[in-house]
C-alpha cells in the first residue's frame, strides 16, 4: 500500500550525481547525497557500481564526513577525491582500488574549499581549484579575536563582485588553480590575482593547463570577456589564447591536442543569459577560426531544468570522443534535458542520443568513448545512473537503484503536458491533479511560476509541486516566454521587458487553469521564487484576479536590487535606465512600484542569507504594503540560509516554509 508524498519526503531521496567511468569501462564511481535527520544536515558520499548492472553498490567513503567528485586515476589504479574528514576545511584523499584505506594526498593550510579536480594524462599529477578562508575568519583568528574581547575586522571593498550567494564574502579569496604531484613531494599554486579562475583542462601530453578566468582589472565593471590562459605544469606566467569574446564554461582540450572546446556565447553584453550557450571549439593554439557548432540550430548547451532533487548545477558540459571527431553535450529543450553529440567538422546535425520527455543530470564517456554512464529521471523518478553504449543498438541499462525503497513507499502524480495557444501564441506547460480529482469537482488551482527567469520548468521529480498535488491542489506550471528551451528569440523576448509578454503568457496560463472542467477559479493562487517571486508581486499589483499569492525570494525593486545583488549590474543592457540618474525605466518594471493596486493577501518568504536576491527586497515590499494597510506576511529565515533555502537550505527549514506555504494556500483557498 503507497501513500502520498508528504512534506518531508525530500529528505528521503537520494540525490544521485557525477558519474565517473572508470578507465576499463567496468566500473562506475559516483556521488549521492542524502539527508541525516538525526543532525538536520546534507550528506555527501562516495558510490561503485559495476556498468553492466550486475553487480550491488558499494559504498566507497565513511559515515560522518563528506566525500565528492570521485575520479579514477589514468591506470585506473586509484580513485581521487574530495572530502572534509580532517576539518577545517577540505582535501584531496586516494583510495586504491584494489582495497585499503584513503590516503590524505593535500595539506592546505588555508581552511578553504577545493570545488573541483583533474588527474593529468599521465597520471602524476592532479589538478584542482581552491578557495582559502580568507585570513581573518579562519578559526584560529576567530578564536583569538573572541578571546581578546575584539570586534569582528573591518571590510574593505574595491572591486563590484565582492560577495557571492552561496558563499558569503571573498575578502579577497578567489578560487586558483593548483596542482599536486601524486607522489606527494609538491603541491603549488599556478594562478594569482583578484580574478576567479574555473574550467580546467589538461594538455593531451600532461606538460600544460588550461583555464578560463577574466584577468582585466576593470573586469567587475565591463562587459563579459572570459579568457582562456595556459600555463606550465610547474609554473611560470600564463599565456592568453586568442578565442571568441563573451562567456566560456565547461572548456576541454581535445584527444588529439589540436582543439579547445567550451560552453559559452560570444556576446559580451549577455551577462544573464539571454542568448543561447553555445558548443564551440577553435584552434588550442588560439587564433579567429573559431566554430559555433550548436548555434544554428538554435539549441541551448546545459543543464537548465528547476527542481529541488537534483544536485543544482548540473555536470559535465563537453567531453571528447577518443578520435576528436565528435564532442558531446547537454541541451535543455522543451522541458526536457538530453545528450546530443556532433562531428567537430562543423558539417553535421547536433543529434540527440538520449531519451525525450525526461532529465539528463549529468554524465561520462569512458576512455575508450563507447560506454556512457549517465544520471537520468524524469517527471515521477528522481535521477539514477545509466549506462549507454556507442553506438544505440541496445536500450540504455539503468544500473544504480539508490531511491527504490522510497519510490515503493510512495505515490508520485504524472504530469499532464499542456500547450496553451492564443493568436498564434503557445505556452508550453504541465498540469499536476490529485489522484481524487473529478472534473465535476471544484479544486482550487495554483499557479507556479519559474525562477531565473532564463531557466526552464521541465521533466523532473519535483518534490514541492508533487506536495501540493498531494494536498489536494491542482499545480499548473509553464515556461512562459523568457524561458530557456525553445530557442533563442523566446528567451530574449522579455529582454529589457520583464513584465510584458511574459506577463501575457502567465495571464494565458491563468486563464487556461481557470476554464478547466473542475477548477474553481474563484480559488486559484499564484506563487513563485526569485523571478517567479518577481512575476507573482507584478501579478497581485496588476490584477485582483487571485485568491492569495507567495513571492519568495523576489526582486521587487529594481533601483536598490542593481546595487545590492551579488553579481555586476551592467547598466542598460539588460534593462533601460541606471540606479542614480535614470531610475524611471527600473522603476517601471518593478513590483513596488504598483504595490497600492495590490488588495490579494500575499505571503512574503525570504533569507536573511540570501546574495542574490538581498532580503531588502521583501523588507520594501512588506513597509510598503503594511503601511497601506494590505493583507500581507513575510517570513524570514536566519542568516545559514540563502537564495537556494527551498533546495539544499537547512533541511528543517525546509519543512518549516513547506508547511507555512501550504497553511497559507489553505487559509485563502480552502477557507480552513
Amino acid at each position: 500500500m503507497t501513500r502520498p508524498v508528504s512534506v518531508d519526503d525530500f529528505a528521503n531521496v537520494s540525490l544521485v550525481s557525477d558519474p565517473h567511468v572508470s578507465p576499463d569501462s567496468a566500473s562506475v564511481v559516483f556521488s549521492v547525497q542524502t539527508v541525516d535527520r538525526k543532525y538536520n544536515r546534507y550528506e555527501n558520499s562516495l558510490w561503485m557500481v559495476p556498468t553492466d548492472g550486475g553487480g550491488s553498490h558499494k559504498r566507497l567513503s565513511a559515515a560522518g564526513s563528506n566525500a565528492s567528485c570521485g575520479r579514477w586515476s589514468p591506470d585506473g589504479g586509484m580513485i581521487a577525491f574530495i572530502s572534509d574528514r580532517k576539518k577545517p576545511g577540505s582535501q584531496i584523499f586516494l583510495l586504491p582500488v584494489d582495497g585499503g584505506e584513503a590516503l590524505q594526498l593535500t595539506n592546505l593550510t588555508g581552511e578553504g574549499s577545493i570545488s573541483d579536480l583533474w588527474w593529468s594524462p599521465t597520471g602524476k599529477h592532479i589538478a584542482f581549484l581552491y578557495r582559502a578562508t580568507p585570513v581573518m575568519w579562519r578559526e584560529d583568528a576567530v578564536k583569538a579575536r573572541k578571546e581578546a574581547f575584539q570586534s569582528s575586522p573591518v571590510r574593505v571593498h574595491t572591486r563590484l563582485n565582492y560577495r557571492s550567494d552561496g558563499l558569503g564574502f571573498l575578502d579577497g579569496e578567489y578560487s586558483q588553480v593548483w596542482v599536486t604531484a601524486v607522489d606527494g613531494t609538491s603541491c603549488s599554486r599556478l594562478t594569482d590575482g583578484q580574478f576567479e579562475c574555473h574550467s580546467v583542462a589538461w594538455s593531451p601530453d600532461g606538460s600544460s593547463i588550461a583555464y578560463v578566468s577574466d584577468r582585466r582589472e576593470e573586469s567587475d565593471r565591463l562587459s563579459v570577456c572570459d579568457s582562456i590562459w595556459t600555463i606550465a605544469v610547474d609554473g611560470g606566467e600564463p599565456t592568453e589564447i586568442q578565442s571568441p569574446t563573451g562567456s566560456k564554461w565547461g572548456l576541454t582540450w581535445s584527444p588529439c591536442g589540436k582543439l579547445l572546446a567550451f560552453a559559452g556565447n560570444t556576446d559580451p553584453d549577455d551577462n544573464w543569459g539571454t542568448r543561447n550557450t553555445r558548443a564551440i571549439i577553435g584552434p588550442s593554439g588560439g587564433g579567429p577560426d573559431w566554430l559555433d557548432l550548436t548555434g544554428k540550430f538554435d539549441l541551448e548547451v546545459g543543464y537548465l531544468t528547476l527542481g529541488d532533487c537534483h544536485m543544482s548545477g548540473g555536470g559535465q558540459l563537453l567531453q571528447w570522443l577518443p578520435d576528436s571527431s565528435m564532442i558531446l553535450f547537454p541541451v535543455s529543450i522543451f522541458g526536457s534535458v538530453r545528450l546530443f553529440s556532433c562531428t567537430t567538422d562543423g558539417e553535421g546535425e547536433p543529434v540527440p542520443i538520449s531519451d525525450p520527455h525526461s532529465e539528463l543530470g549529468g554524465y561520462h564517456a569512458g576512455p575508450g568513448g563507447s560506454l556512457i554512464a549517465y544520471t537520468h529521471g524524469n517527471d515521477v523518478t528522481p535521477l539514477e545512473l545509466y549506462s549507454m553504449r556507442l553506438p544505440l543498438t541496445d536500450s540504455p541499462q539503468q544500473i544504480s537503484n539508490m531511491n527504490r525503497d522510497f519510490l515503493a513507499e510512495i505515490t508520485p502524480i504524472k504530469p499532464e503536458a499542456v500547450e496553451i495557444t492564443r493568436n498564434g501564441d503557445a505556452v508550453h506547460g504541465w498540469l499536476l491533479k490529485p489522484t481524487n480529482f473529478t472534473p465535476s469537482g471544484s479544486w482550487p488551482l495554483i499557479l507556479y511560476v519559474h525562477g531565473g527567469p532564463h531557466t526552464q520548468y521541465g521533466h523532473t521529480f519535483f518534490h514541492e509541486l508533487q506536495f501540493l498535488a498531494a494536498s489536494g491542489f491542482v499545480v499548473l506550471y509553464t515556461n512562459p516566454r523568457g524561458s530557456k528551451g525553445y530557442g533563442e528569440a523566446h528567451t530574449r523576448s522579455i529582454h529589457r521587458a520583464w513584465g510584458t509578454v511574459d506577463w501575457e503568457d502567465v495571464q494565458l496560463a491563468a486563464d487556461y487553469g481557470a476554464s478547466l472542467s473542475g477548477i474553481d477559479s474563484s480559488r486559484t493562487a499564484i506563487m513563485g521564487g526569485s523571478y517567479g517571486g518577481y512575476m507573482t508581486a507584478w501579478a497581485v499589483g496588476h490584477t485582483n484576479r487571485f485568491a492569495c499569492a507567495i513571492a519568495d525570494r523576489l526582486v521587487a525593486a529594481n533601483v536598490s536590487m542593481a546595487g545590492t545583488t551579488d553579481f555586476a549590474w551592467r547598466h542598460g543592457l539588460n534593462f533601460d535606465g541606471n540606479s542614480w540618474d535614470n531610475t524611471e525605466p527600473l522603476q517601471a518594471c518593478s513590483p513596488l512600484t504598483y504595490a497600492e493596486a495590490v488588495t490579494t493577501p500575499l505571503l512574503l518568504i525570504h533569507s536573511d542569507g540570501d546574495l542574490r536576491c538581498p532580503v531588502g527586497q521583501a523588507e520594501e515590499m512588506f513597509a510598503a504594503l503594511r503601511h497601506m494597510g494590505k493583507t500581507v506576511e513575510f517570513v524570514r529565515y536566519p542568516a545559514e540560509t540563502s537564495h537556494g533555502m527551498s533546495r539544499n537550505g537547512p533541511p528543517d527549514l525546509r519543512i518549516d516554509r513547506l508547511q507555512r506555504n501550504l497553511a497559507w494556500l489553505n487559509r485563502w483557498l480552502l477557507k480552513e
